[in-house]
């Protein structure tokens, strides 16, 4: 209660000095007009609140691939695999999805996420042979390099890089092994 009462004492101290100097009649007037002002406000605001603006929601890989006008036999291993897509089932990272276009010849481009990319994709899975698609969609749980592959590249270019150093040092060790034998039976050639 004390606080209404301190809020009504702080407007009341607040108009005493305007209608001092503006007067009454002016003081309504402005507040007349102040309150036609906030009542537009409202009115377009619960205007606002009744049509809310539509937010564009990017489709999901099954809805895409609903939409295609495709014949029935492939409509449904492309919906099939769409899902297994949105359920990170089917190339579940985007470093699978990467190697999945690589791999067709495709170049995944500037995406960004995964999820963007699945228009490239589907223009993959379009061009395959009915069969493959087929096959594709009887696979396992996706068609992407594992989750090690990163892993089995890096352990592959190390060994291929000692394989490298060491092809190189072996020959040097050779022949430094065959130059002492050949000086020393060259040395007794001459002695005898």
């Amino acid at each position: 209660m004390t606080e209404m009462t301190n809020k009504y004492h702080l407007l009341r101290s607040l108009l005493v000095p305007l209608l001092r100097e503006w007067g009454y009649d002016t003081v309504l007037q402005c507040l007349a007009e102040a309150q036609a002002k906030q009542a537009k406000e409202d009115l377009s605001l619960t205007a606002d609140k009744r049509n809310p603006a539509k937010h564009y929601r990017r489709p999901n890989a099954v809805e895409m691939a609903e939409r295609l006008d495709t014949a029935g036999d492939r409509k449904e291993p492309l919906r099939s695999l769409a899902a297994r897509f949105d359920a990170k089932t089917f190339l579940p990272t985007a470093s699978d999805v990467r190697h999945f276009l690589e791999m067709r010849g495709q170049d995944l481009g500037s995406v960004k996420q995964r999820q963007d990319s699945f228009k490239k994709v589907l223009d993959v899975l379009l061009s395959m042979a009915d069969d493959e698609l087929m096959l594709l969609q009887a696979s396992g749980t996706h068609a992407g390099p594992t989750q090690l592959g990163p892993l089995s590249d890096a352990i592959k270019a190390t060994s291929a890089a000692v394989r490298n150093t060491d092809s190189y040092a072996e020959p040097a060790a050779a022949e430094e092994s065959v130059e002492p034998r050949l000086k020393s039976a060259g040395n007794d050639a001459v002695k005898s």
